[in-house]
């Protein structure tokens, strides 16, 4: 599972981030993080007061925000998170997903990239057709610039 949630090639998680740290690393606001722990979608612990973001949390945060990056809502990252079991505070008090569950985000999930890329093939052709067409008004402009010199240079 962890594969799924890391952050790049390089992604191994730093051992904790403080709160500021983790806002730097994953590129969202302090607003934001708090959000999302007061939404219970991450559950660092606190070490004399101060947010502690474990490797767990990290992989939490990380897949909170990839999630938001492709349009998930709150509720769907929600059960996408108890799907995974995080954050692993709160997995104890929410039953193992079932494999229908597990199934149907699956399937909600692909439905969503089906969409993203059925709009990214409609977005390629636009850029072709305004490729061709504007391909098309500099070979007429240069044709009419050079029939104009001709024309001049014929006077």
């Amino acid at each position: 599972m962890v594969n799924l949630v890391e952050r790049g090639p390089t992604a191994a998680p730093a051992p904790c981030l403080g709160i500021t740290e983790a806002c730097s690393q994953f590129g969202i606001s302090l607003r934001a993080i708090r959000f999302y722990e007061s939404s219970g979608l991450v559950a660092p612990k606190r070490i004399n007061g101060q947010r502690v973001y474990f490797a767990s949390d990290q992989r939490c945060l990380a897949l909170i925000v990839r999630l938001k990056q492709i349009g998930c809502s709150l509720a769907e990252i929600r059960q996408l998170l108890r799907l995974l079991g995080l954050p692993r505070s709160c997995a104890a008090c929410v039953p193992a997903p079932t494999t229908a569950q597990t199934e149907s985000a699956i399937s909600d999930l692909e439905l969503r990239r089906d969409h993203v890329d059925a709009m990214l093939a409609e977005l390629r052709r636009i850029r072709r057709q305004a490729a061709r067409a504007l391909s098309g008004h500099r070979n007429a402009t240069a044709g009419s610039t050079r029939e104009a010199r001709r024309l001049h240079e014929g006077t």
